[in-house]
């Protein structure tokens, strides 16, 4: 089992579990102090895997190639916030380069190795309820969950077409307490300047994230776990339920 993006949040907890259970768990970061970080946080739990640093914009991705591995969770993301309108091209090229270009040639790394060894495998990738929604202010990150939800849901059909052996779960979480979020929204400092109407903006999201997150991420992690060691896997795994009704309700009567 490899699992990209583990460093903490959903990554670290469904890691967490799956190496609990007794499965093998390569649980990667993007740099040489977070794996450590993370070997620190494991052994004081006494949870057994191996960590590994690979950052999706090195030669790190190749690391794959001398794994055997039976299922990906393929979680590892950017994000940033601000007004497509005013930012620089680097948020939409950095973000899309992690999110869709660099993590979906992981995933064919996967695949082809799975395909080669003739292994029945799995596949799970992250995307987000922002998927389905045209969020301002959020559009670079909203934009690139919507590519990888219609990229899975093609590889899906394709797969069944195909006659593979190799099943593909869409994950689409909600909003989450881990970190995350905020991290998105400070990037935004990154790619554009601020003034203070956009700062007024930025405070906005702030509070928004914080009414809208969950803390229950061990909940979304037993969720996905339960999902990769069933039998048959789900197509797609949306959660938490209120959240998507929530956004529907703004959408329709805000936007």
């Amino acid at each position: 089992m490899l699992i990209t993006g583990a460093a903490s949040g959903i990554g670290y907890q469904v890691g967490k579990i799956l190496a609990s259970h007794g499965h093998l768990v390569y649980m990667t970061c993007r740099s040489v102090k977070e794996v450590f970080l993370l070997r620190k946080k494991l052994n004081k739990e006494g949870i057994d895997a191996i960590c590994l640093k690979l950052d999706l914009l090195t030669d790190d991705i190749h690391l794959v190639d001398s794994l055997d591995i039976d299922c990906l969770f393929n979680h590892a993301g950017l994000g940033t916030a601000g007004s497509l309108l005013v930012m620089n091209e680097d948020s939409l090229r950095d973000v899309y380069e992690v999110n869709i270009f660099r993590s979906f040639l992981l995933l064919k790394k996967v695949y082809q190795h799975m395909k080669e060894k003739n292994i029945k495998g799995k596949i799970f990738v992250t995307s987000s309820l922002l998927s389905m929604f045209p969020m301002p202010f959020l559009g670079v990150y909203s934009s690139s969950k919507s590519a990888i939800s219609q990229l899975v849901k093609t590889m899906q059909k394709e797969s069944k077409i195909l006659d593979d052996d190799i099943s593909f779960c869409l994950v689409e979480p909600g909003a989450y307490s881990t970190g995350f979020n905020q991290e998105m929204i400070d990037n935004a400092e990154r790619y554009q300047k601020f003034s203070s109407y956009w700062k007024s903006i930025h405070q906005y999201q702030r509070k928004l994230f914080i009414l809208l997150e969950s803390g229950r991420v061990d909940r979304l992690a037993k969720k996905i776990v339960r999902e990769i060691e069933h039998k048959k896997t789900k197509k797609c795994l949306r959660v938490p339920f209120i959240q998507g009704l929530f956004l529907k309700i703004y959408f329709l009567f805000f936007c």
